[in-house]
């Protein structure tokens, strides 16, 4: 019996070749994770589908907007307000991140960015707006969700 050596880079280039290794969807990091949920927050928001928006945010996560009140604690709350303060637009809306910054641990991260935001009233008049925001993350059971949302305008804007 003879005992035939192997080097194991040959071994896995013959499993490949024999396609006995199957090639695994690569694992998305933290950071493009968090950049994916915050993407699909804007394009939820962007074409208003309100159901959407929230639903990688934590049930109690405190939220500081543009308007008042000073706090919205949960997003149920945050939810009820809307159609208090948000502007009847016709068609898609301008919602884009900008110079978004990202950062993540273990089970904590955060992000903070502008957002280009803006539309056309139903009068055919176009607004927009810059503002700041800054996203507080945990990761809870191996899933991101934001637990501090903070958007907010300079002063005299």
């Amino acid at each position: 019996m003879s005992i035939i050596r192997c080097r194991p880079t040959e071994i896995l280039s013959n499993m490949k070749k024999r396609k006995l290794l199957k090639k695994q969807p690569a694992l998305k990091s933290d950071k493009q994770q968090i950049r994916q949920i915050l993407e699909q927050w804007a394009e939820a928001t962007r074409t208003g589908r309100n159901d959407e928006v929230l639903s990688n945010h934590a049930k109690d996560a405190l939220i500081y907007d543009v308007l008042p009140p000073l706090k919205y604690e949960g997003t149920a709350a945050y939810r009820k307000s809307w159609d208090e303060w948000q502007p009847e637009t016709t068609g898609p809306g301008l919602f884009d991140l900008h110079e978004l910054k990202i950062a993540e641990g273990q089970d904590v991260g955060f992000a903070h960015g502008l957002i280009h935001c803006g539309g056309k009233h139903p009068d055919g008049s176009k607004f927009e707006d810059w503002v700041r925001a800054t996203f507080c993350l945990r990761k809870i059971k191996g899933r991101w969700s934001i637990t501090h949302q903070h958007i907010s305008m300079p002063m005299g804007q």
